[in-house]
């Protein structure tokens, strides 16, 4: 993963520093990954509330 490399002039980083570098950027994917799932909830959401909403209509309409 190109965000893990270290180059090669530079020195190595202490495991300290090394974890809390995997633990930023795992927060960093979780933030990502809670967007796009309150995303795919609210196109969800959208969907359900417009197919209810033609549900009620054809359910009002008038009988002959």
């Amino acid at each position: 993963m190109k965000d893990f490399a270290v180059p090669a002039g530079v020195a190595r980083p202490a495991a300290a520093d090394a974890r809390s570098l995997v633990n930023h950027r795992l927060a960093e994917l979780e933030r990502r990954v809670g967007r796009v799932e309150a995303f795919i909830l609210g196109v969800l959401c959208a969907i359900a509330l417009s197919v209810l909403g033609g549900l009620v209509a054809l359910l009002n309409l008038p009988r002959p």
